[in-house]
């Protein structure tokens, strides 16, 4: 499993005991239904190029920077499915700006602004990302809006309102250890096919907001360290316990199925779906460097 060094979760305390308090062993998996229509969503993000913006004496770092979300729908076979790209011009330290409307080649492409509060060189960076994840989220709900359908979406879930499928968050880093020592002492010896009990997480000052559990995707091989091959997953406590648990259980019956390949330097965590979600994402985003050649044109324009 991935680690990510840039503190991105917010502390949660973690409820061991929402299944069961025995954590002695894994549980495993009885025989879950693998049929049915499957949803995978996730987004990319791309600067294009930084730059300082100035105002009146005053400065700020900002980026001009695509974000995009799409969707694999796996029913017998994958297809790509539902898919948004949009273009930002992102200025921190609150500064405001025109839309930049830019012609590379035959098309024409629209940076719409958006104004970060923070002063931070990174302020820009993470405005963009949290735009990326507004863009999955919203996508990932409005396919759960049809019911018979499960939606798993790649990195923590983004939202907690009620829909007519599940949605389930399936993230591939270490970010925060949620568990004590000896809850996560289980997590080593999970094989796939089997799972952590369910565990509460709850945010200070929250109600109780989610049911998580970790689960392994292929078997542990020689060479990784003991959390490699995990991947944490989430649903909203709205459901109940009752029917976390049968999500929980159909989900990681599931997921071993379509754990990342070999040539992913991010695998088995990164799912194939969501890596070929990834690269099709990413050719939709256009050619870098024609869009950067065109974004230094325009800004030499302006300057005169």
């Amino acid at each position: 499993m991935g680690y990510e060094p840039v503190m991105q979760e917010t502390p949660a305390t973690a409820d061991p005991s929402v299944e069961t308090s025995d954590w002695s062993a894994p549980l495993p998996v009885p025989q879950a239904d693998l049929t049915g229509e499957l949803w995978f969503v996730d987004g990319v993000r791309r600067v294009e190029l930084r730059v300082i913006a100035s105002e009146g004496g005053r400065r700020a770092f900002g980026l001009f920077g695509t974000a995009a979300a799409g969707a694999v729908r796996c029913l017998g076979r994958a297809t790509f499915a539902d898919h948004e790209v949009r273009r930002w011009m992102v200025l921190g330290g609150g500064m405001p700006a025109e839309p930049a409307e830019v012609t590379v080649g035959a098309s024409f492409l629209v940076y719409e602004p958006k104004a970060e509060p923070g002063g931070d060189p990174n302020s820009p960076v993470e405005g963009l990302h949290t735009l990326m994840q507004a863009a999955e989220a919203s996508l990932a709900a409005r396919l759960a809006g049809d019911g018979d359908r499960l939606v798993l979406a790649d990195g923590r879930l983004g939202f907690l309102g009620p829909t007519a499928s599940p949605v389930v968050g399936v993230v591939k880093r270490f970010v925060r250890a949620y568990l004590e020592p000896e809850h996560d002492a289980l997590l080593p010896r999970l094989a796939p096919g089997e799972r952590t009990p369910l565990f509460g997480l709850v945010y200070e000052g929250q109600p109780l907001e989610r049911y998580a559990w970790y689960t392994r995707l292929v078997p542990l091989r020689a060479p990784w360290h003991d959390h490699a091959g995990l991947v944490r997953c989430e649903v909203r406590a709205g459901v109940g316990p009752d029917q976390a648990r049968a999500i929980a259980d159909r989900v990681t019956a599931l997921l071993p199925r379509f754990a990342g390949r070999p040539s992913d330097p991010r695998a088995p965590q990164n799912l194939a779906p969501v890596a070929a979600l990834e690269a099709w994402l990413q050719h939709r985003m256009g050619h870098r460097g024609l869009v950067r050649r065109a974004l230094t044109a325009w800004l030499v324009e302006r300057e005169g």
